[in-house]
């Protein structure tokens, strides 16, 4: 598959984690958790023992024959970009999705760049490392929900967004797309967005986007309060041929 021609990427978002540290109060308290034995990083999952719930994944992942790592991976992955891989990528692209975020990275530009690509790639890798990864198309889930409102609905809205807000890392897919540029989002859209970026930005979880518009675009079709926050994520724009031609 062939890689974006060109990348634009604004490096001045500003990690979550320091803002939400320059806002709060220093503590001396001592933490009552433990730190997972293999990575360091995380707390311990006491329902796995001394290792968080990633590295148990993880080992578990890596125990599966391909097969069954293979329907691992299409639980979040369509079979259209299975076989992705972050190797595939330039290395300024891989590095950016390689890199721990704990607001998200936005990916915009033209239909057909490799976008979805991109991020079908990023969830595999996740999930081998451990991670608990959900995607989904964003005109599909605001579909399901508007499901949940009917009588025979068998799910409430709660059911739908809550494995999206409390996953490890979330893919976004097609964010706006089906709307033009000069054409406002209706407000459950907008009321759905904003729950999904604000509940995983309080818990620092990594929220990937793909889209057609700009930032600046999308705060007109939605409004500034999606805007201001979709700039404190690393944004890189994609460009060149499409590979759909």
């Amino acid at each position: 598959m062939k890689e974006p021609a060109m990348l634009k990427v604004n490096h001045n978002a500003q990690p979550l984690k320091e803002i939400l540290a320059s806002k709060s109060p220093n503590t001396d308290k001592q933490s009552t958790y433990s730190l997972c034995e293999m990575c360091k990083l995380r707390v311990a999952d006491a329902l796995v023992g001394r290792i968080c719930h990633v590295c148990y994944r993880k080992i578990h992942f890596e125990s599966l024959p391909e097969p069954q790592r293979m329907q691992e991976w299409l639980m979040a992955v369509p079979e259209r970009f299975i076989r992705s891989d972050l190797s595939h990528l330039k290395d300024g692209l891989k590095e950016l999705l390689c890199k721990d975020t704990d607001t998200g990275i936005l990916l915009w530009g033209e239909p057909g760049v490799g976008k979805s690509y991109a991020l079908c790639a990023l969830a595999k890798d996740l999930i081998a490392k451990g991670y608990i990864v959900r995607r989904v198309n964003y005109e599909l889930l605001c579909l399901q929900l508007r499901d949940t409102f009917k009588r025979t609905a068998k799910h409430s809205e709660w059911d739908v967004v809550e494995p999206l807000i409390n996953c490890d890392s979330l893919i976004i897919e097609d964010i706006g797309t089906t709307r033009s540029i000069d054409s406002k989002e209706t407000d459950f859209s907008l009321r759905t967005l904003l729950v999904l970026i604000d509940m995983r930005m309080e818990h620092c979880r990594p929220t990937y986007i793909s889209t057609n518009k700009s930032v600046e675009n999308l705060a007109k079709s939605f409004d500034s309060r999606i805007g201001d926050r979709l700039r404190i994520y690393t944004i890189v724009k994609m460009s060149g041929e499409s590979k759909r031609t």
